[in-house]
């Protein structure tokens, strides 16, 4: 069976431009192998689709059929050859419009034989489109809750093939604007009683047709309660299978019986701290060619084999060389085969396509009688490779591709643990070699230097001669990923899967520590396919996060370079995605769900890179036993173990046999210009840099600095100047090779590109130079907060600390500064100090529907139920203190009940709540109607029946990425009565900064402002302004500059001399030092005292 059948649906082709308004999906080959269907969801906790999405991916994922989540409404339907892609569409939602052009996407794909799949609230969406409820069939009225079980009326309809009744609480919808033209109902709801919102019984679920395509609505699907079922799973399943169509359903069906079936045996040493009625059977392992038929990539991906075993068994990393030929560290060996002198069976191999095909055709074996190897990559001619506990270089020096060179690099890497040690070794954008350890840690010492350290990142100098630690995490490290800016990434096996290293661990001194790395994703949870999966805690999050590679080619979609990052999690079997974007100085990351999953429980993704291709390649570990420690019990997991050599539980299903290394090919991607860079020229390497690929970007930069190529120094200086893609590179190899004048520096400094700016800034010496060229460019006011952590943490390695800490006092009383987690630590640690809080003002409103005035059915728009006891209603009130509504909560029985609103905020950081509250007659043990937050007294309540008061409260969020906000009525209790909220309202509370030992200024004095203007050691105004023909020719000279300017003009000037440039300067940011900066308060007015003398 060929790739294109196994993964997914044939590339649909256009047939033609239409007009939007008769705009007709494009018609596709026929389509085989698993079900696409294309889940558009939203961002919401009410109808929480990016929660129970995973509940049914995982539910159906085993029967082969696989859900693409998205969103946004454009993503999904804004693309008509897109959508044509997928088999059919699911809509579980709350988006109020569509567009014209969106609809006509979505009726022609329907009409063109596309399956629609409305769920429940689907019913309540595009009402600005009368034509969406005639497609859907009927549209959401109103509800009341209940627990009931829906009728089935048709059960020979072959939608319902399977489908049982079934029990849940639910909204107990009630439909309008019905259309019955070819609809057929299959299920419905029946009067509960006298209470309820029907007389007769109500559609529930039905089927209809429209031109080629089919619909099938049900109404079920308020929240877990119904999504967690396998009978609503079931009904859904069904319902997808009909809507795409009998042809269709045919060749998936054919497809399900060919492929090869999940065997499986029971079998003891199979752990079980999932506490399951009985531990997981043990599943055999399938061919490469049968696993892809139970695996999943996106649509408009394939997923390519390029070699399995017994080419590689094992793979646990991946590198390539200049030639674009793939090396492989294999371990049969991990993980308790340790051998007491380090020899055994593992081994380097080479990888090659000698054919073009795509597949492995040439494996050489380079290096051979290793013992459990856990990393390589490519420096001064040959490899580095982690072999604990020792790093190794190993080269070939007579071209048979075989090693002759072995030299110990570094010796004092942990043995403790084999899963614990070092890993993921690159080659870094300074030209050190980068890597990561877990808790073996490393102690030993280098250069003459006792070292020790563990649960991080570290770099090394490619010969071994120096060894940093750069970034603390918290611990087991196995993920460091660098974007194409340089920025630092990384993830952890243990629950967090992605890390932001912002500041140098060796900014706190030796033997001191403070952040270096912050965990940046708050949802750590995956998202299988299968629910066998065996985890020994944080079920359902990352608990063996392996790697953290960023998409960093042109063979990506634009909405993945540089925005992704991809994560292994080889106990879910799947390679996960996290979506980066940037959050102040640092980064944040979304949990963008599963890019691979399989229901082959042996697939294990341990290793994912991008390689010369532009394309992704994926490591799969391939074992039915992916755990390591701890050892199982008899209470824990339900059988004793024992422990092996390597830490790791002696277990006789840990296969030796199978791995596969995979490529995850884009429908678009654009050929890769470069095959190779072997014996290329200065000339042709430095063209390299500008490459769309990062991997030969830095290749290129790697064979420049290898090959002492100093006579390429012109050219790079160049491609600086010019800025683009490979610039950074240019900067480090001129850096490397000793040829950065500092006119090229000072280019990049003040270079438009804020990646190039930033690593400029890494790039500087310590010396007084440095620091004056550093202060001249003023990079520490640098509108790009990235740009100032680097400027802010470079102050800190400076050898002139007095300058330095004076500086940074200065800096942090810049709110902006102050109040970014990480500008406010480099700050501290370049001597900031202690500073104070002035007055307060209050920023920007977060809440963005506080008075409700938007609905999302007969919800507030981005609010949320949640009960905690009791029953009590809710509603949204045709009254309000402004506007026209405000939400009402009553309880006629002691309850405690609220709705919710989930806001995100900046950790370390005050904010004010408040709302406006009205009450009747509330009473009861609670505290009554008042806001509420986790871990938070609660604002102060309104009891008895009062008219509308305010309350208000102040937070501190701590380490808090995001608050729940609620309208509750009791607290601490409960309460009855009924009570209504409005204009509520969240703030983040700044204060003006004011360093604590900042002395009174008094008036400027012209003769000290002289002396400084004159003699300053950085500040000296004289270096680039001329006053009576003495001075420098780069500023304007400043006689009569009194006279021609205003004083406010002038101090600004100083203080910022980027927000205004100078007549006549050609430079689009000044050079200027700031003063602001590099002076103290009493300083700064003596220099301006001088300066308002030269008239």
């Amino acid at each position: 069976m060929k790739t294109a059948r196994i993964l997914s649906l044939t590339v649909a082709l256009f047939i033609g431009a239409l007009a939007i308004a008769a705009r007709v999906a494009p018609t596709s080959t026929p389509k085989e192998g698993a079900i696409r269907v294309l889940f558009l969801g939203h961002e919401s906790e009410h109808h929480n689709s990016n929660k129970f999405y995973p509940m049914l991916a995982k539910g159906l994922g085993r029967d082969a059929i696989y859900f693409d989540y998205v969103t946004n409404v454009e993503e999904a339907l804004g693309d008509a050859a897109y959508l044509s892609k997928f088999d059919a569409v699911l809509l579980y939602a709350n988006h109020g419009t569509i567009t014209p052009g969106q609809w006509g996407n979505l009726k022609g794909y329907v009409e063109n034989g596309g399956g629609f799949v409305p769920v429940h609230c689907a019913s309540w969406c595009f009402g600005n489109e009368p034509g969406f409820d005639q497609l859907v069939g009927g549209r959401f009225d109103s509800h009341k809750t209940g627990t009931f079980t829906a009728k089935v009326v048709d059960a020979k309809h072959p939608a319902m093939a399977g489908v049982e009744e079934f029990e849940a609480w639910d909204e107990t919808y009630k439909h309008k604007n019905h259309n019955e033209k070819d609809r057929t109902v299959l299920m419905v709801r029946e009067m509960a009683g006298k209470d309820d919102n029907i007389t007769e019984p109500e559609p529930w679920t039905w089927v209809r047709t429209q031109g080629k395509g089919r619909v099938f609505y049900t109404a079920s699907g308020h929240d877990e309660r119904v999504w967690k079922q396998p009978a609503f799973h079931q009904l859904l399943k069904a319902g997808i299978l009909w809507s795409v169509g009998d042809a269709r359903q045919q060749s998936y069906e054919k497809f399900i019986a060919d492929r090869a079936p999940l065997k499986y045996e029971k079998r003891d040493n199979i752990a079980n701290y999932e506490k399951r009625p009985e531990p997981l059977p043990y599943q055999f392992p399938l061919s490469a060619k049968d696993s892809m038929d139970y695996t999943q990539a996106p649509v408009g991906f394939r997923l390519e084999l390029f070699a399995s075993e017994p080419d590689i068994i094992n793979p646990i990393g991946l590198a390539w060389d200049e030639r674009g030929r793939l090396w492989v560290a294999e371990t049969v060996d991990y993980p308790n085969e340790m051998t007491p002198d380090r020899v055994g069976n593992d081994k380097i191999k080479i990888l090659e396509d000698t054919n073009g095909d795509g597949k492995c055709d040439k494996v050489t074996v380079f290096a051979e009688g290793l013992n459990i190897p856990t990393s390589l990559t490519f420096s001064r001619g040959g490899i580095i490779v982690a072999h604990v506990p020792d790093f190794l270089f190993l080269k070939d020096t007579d071209g048979d591709d075989k090693a002759d060179v072995r030299e110990v690099l570094t010796t004092g890497w942990g043995i403790g643990d084999t899963h614990a040690g070092p890993s993921n070794l690159r080659y870094g954008f300074d030209n050190w070699i980068w890597g990561t350890v877990g808790y073996s840690s490393f102690n030993g010492a280098v250069g003459g230097e006792q070292k020790r350290f563990g649960s991080g990142v570290f770099r090394m100098k490619p010969d071994g001669s120096q060894l940093e630690f750069m970034h603390q995490f918290n611990n087991n490290t196995w993920g460091l990923g660098f974007n194409s800016a340089g920025d630092v990434f990384g993830s952890t096996a243990n629950n967090n899967p992605s890390f932001f290293c912002g500041i140098r661990a060796t900014a706190y001194g030796e033997g001191k520590k403070g952040m270096s790395a912050k965990m940046i994703a708050p949802d750590r949870s995956f998202h299988p396919i299968t629910p066998n999966i065996r985890q020994v805690d944080a079920f359902n999050n990352y608990t063996a996060g392996a790697g953290q590679t960023v998409a960093t080619s042109a063979g990506f979609p634009e909405s993945f370079r540089e925005k992704v990052a991809f994560i292994g999690g080889p106990t879910g079997h799947l390679l996960g995605k996290y979506h980066l974007s940037r959050d102040g100085a640092g980064y944040k990351a979304k949990n963008g769900y599963a890019f691979l999953a399989s229901a082959d429980e042996w697939f294990s993704p341990v290793s994912a890179e991008v390689g010369p291709d532009g394309n992704l390649w994926v490591a799969d570990w391939y074992n039915f036993i992916i755990q390591h420690n701890p050892t199982p019990s008899k209470g824990r997991a339900g059988y004793d173990a024992k422990n092996g050599k390597g830490n790791a539980h002696i277990n006789p299903n840990r296969d030796r046999g199978h791995g596969r290394i995979y490529r995850v090919v884009w429908d678009k991607a654009p050929e890769a210009k470069i095959k190779s860079l072997a014996g290329a020229s200065e000339a042709q390497l430095v063209a390299a840099m500008d490459s769309d690929n990062l991997f030969w970007r830095q290749t290129a930069q790697r064979l420049l600095v290898d090959g002492g190529k100093k006579d390429a120094a012109a050219a790079l200086k160049s491609k600086v100047k010019a800025g683009g893609a490979g610039a950074i590179q240019a900067l480090w190899s001129l850096h490397a090779l000793g040829v950065l004048d500092t006119e090229t520096h000072q280019l990049a400094l003040l270079s438009k590109d804020p990646a190039l700016r930033r690593n400029a800034i890494t790039a500087l010496g310590n010396d007084a130079a440095a620091l004056q060229l550093f202060f001249d460019t003023a990079v520490v006011q640098d509108s790009d907060l990235i740009v100032r952590l680097a400027a802010f943490n470079k102050m800190v390695e400076f050898e002139n600390k007095e300058t330095v800490a004076l500086a940074a006092q200065q800096l942090i009383t810049d709110p902006a500064n102050a109040d970014d987690v990480w500008l406010s630590q480099s700050l501290r640690n370049a001597g900031a100090g202690a500073v104070k809080k002035g007055p307060s003002t209050l920023g920007k409103e977060l809440i963005a529907n506080g008075s409700f005035e938007e609905l999302a059915g007969e919800m507030p728009a981005g609010w949320g139920v949640r009960t905690f006891r009791g029953t009590a209603q809710h509603r949204v009130a045709d009254m309000a203190r402004t506007g026209k509504r405000s939400i009402e909560i009553s309880a006629e029985k002691a309850a405690e009940f609220g709705i919710h609103f989930n806001a995100p905020v900046d950790q370390n950081s005050e904010y004010e709540l408040s709302a406006w509250i009205k009450t009747e007659k509330v009473a009861g043990g609670g505290r009554g109607a008042q806001l509420y937050i986790s871990d938070h007294p609660g604002s102060k309540a309104v009891k008895g029946t009062q008219d509308w008061t305010q309350v208000t409260m102040r937070i501190e969020t701590g380490s808090s990425k995001s608050i729940s906000i609620n309208c509750l009525l009791g607290g601490w209790g409960t309460a009855t009565g009924k009570a209504w909220w409005d204009d509520v309202s969240l703030r983040k509370v700044k204060y003006e900064i004011i360093a604590s030992n900042e002395p009174e200024v008094v008036k400027g004095d012209v003769g000290r402002g002289k002396n400084i203007f004159m003699t300053h050691p950085i500040a000296a105004c004289i270096r680039c302004h001329a006053v009576n023909g003495v001075g420098g020719p780069i500023g304007p000279a400043l006689d009569t500059i009194a006279t021609r300017k205003q004083e406010d003009y002038i101090l600004q000037s100083l203080v910022d001399p980027g927000a205004t440039i100078a007549e006549g300067f050609q430079g689009k940011v000044s050079p200027m030092p700031p003063m602001g900066v590099l002076l103290k308060p009493q300083e700064l007015a003596d220099v301006m005292a001088y300066i308002l003398t030269l008239k």
